[in-house]
Order: structure tokens, then C-alpha cells, then sequence
């Protein structure tokens, strides 16, 4: 006996010839199985949110904080936990995904500044990351209690965005301004 099946005899003569006629159907079978079991994993790149998002709307509709480890992923479920790898550095950490984005070829994810310096992605800016969705079996109880304790840190180190300064307007944009009105 030779073949896939042959450390089983009875399969090996009824699966042996269904092998034969549907090698089309198998293939796209066998494709669509390892997409599905690659899918929790993915290779780009990542950047970091500036700091002048920070107070700002996320797509889950929370407020942007620089100093909580949170990301934007494109796909991803919001609330799942992502586990981001440097690809230079060898470095990982935990982020939650909290809002949509990176909006550029080739971009994977957007981390908060906090995960960014923990990685060591600020001095690069744009850097190769490997992105692994953790399952929630993964994921226990005392996992999430240190994260929510490790972000309410950063919250409480940091309560207030700094305030944004206006842009001033020149002398002749204030005078088109007031012909208009008039």
C-alpha cells in the first residue's frame, strides 16, 4: 500500500480513489484550512499614535490615551488582546484593540506611545512587527487583572491631555472674515 492512507487499510480503499477524482475540491479545501489557521497571525508594519490623538475618539468610542496599551488593527475584534512582536528588537507586548486603522499600505497596526516605547518602535517610528491574536483560553483572569492594574497606572499617572493651542489667524484672514459678515 502506498499513499496518505496506507498506515490504515480500510480508509486507504474507499478515501484512495474520492483522493484521485476531487484533487481540485481537496486543494481548495486544504487552502482555505491554512489561511484559517494563519489567520491569528500576521507580519507588517507598525507605527504609534502621535501624542496630539491623545483625548480624541477611538472607533469603540473610548477616549485615546498615549499612556494605556491599546491599538488600531483593521480587522481584528475590538477588545481582543494582540500580542505585538519588534521584528528588529525581539521585544513584545500585550495591546487591546480599541479602534480601526493603520490607513497605509503595508500597515498592520497603530500602538498607543506607551506600547511603542516598550517595544522600542519610537526611534524607528515605522518598524516590522508580527502581530498574534491571543485566543481567549490565553487569556485568564489574573492575565487581565495585571493589564487593567498596568493601564490604570498609566491613567493615573497622567490624567489630563495637555491642552491643544489654537491656531492663530493672520490679520488679513480676520479681515476677509468681517467683509464677509457684512
Amino acid at each position: 500500500m502506498q499513499g496518505p492512507f496506507c498506515f490504515i487499510p480500510q480508509f486507504h480503499l474507499v478515501l484512495q480513489p474520492m483522493i484521485q477524482k476531487n484533487r481540485l475540491i481537496l486543494g481548495v479545501l486544504f487552502m482555505l484550512a491554512s489561511f484559517i489557521g494563519l489567520a491569528q497571525t500576521q507580519k507588517g508594519l507598525g507605527t504609534f499614535y502621535h501624542a496630539k490623538h491623545w483625548g480624541s475618539r477611538t472607533y469603540s468610542g473610548e477616549k485615546y490615551h498615549p499612556f494605556v496599551y491599546t491599538a488600531a488593527h483593521k480587522s481584528y475584534p475590538m477588545g481582543s488582546w494582540v500580542e505585538v512582536t519588534l521584528v528588529k528588537t525581539g521585544k513584545k507586548v500585550f495591546v487591546r484593540v480599541n479602534d480601526r486603522g493603520p490607513f497605509f499600505r503595508g500597515g498592520v497596526i497603530d500602538v498607543s506611545k506607551c506600547a511603542a516605547q516598550d517595544l522600542g518602535l519610537v526611534p524607528f517610528g515605522i518598524s516590522k512587527v508580527e502581530l498574534r491574536l491571543l485566543s481567549p483560553e490565553e487569556i485568564t483572569d489574573s492575565l487581565k487583572i495585571s493589564w487593567a492594574q498596568r493601564d490604570s497606572v498609566g491613567r493615573a499617572e497622567h490624567p489630563v491631555a495637555p491642552k491643544k493651542k489654537k491656531k492663530k489667524t493672520s490679520r488679513k484672514k480676520k479681515k476677509k472674515a468681517r467683509k464677509k459678515k457684512a
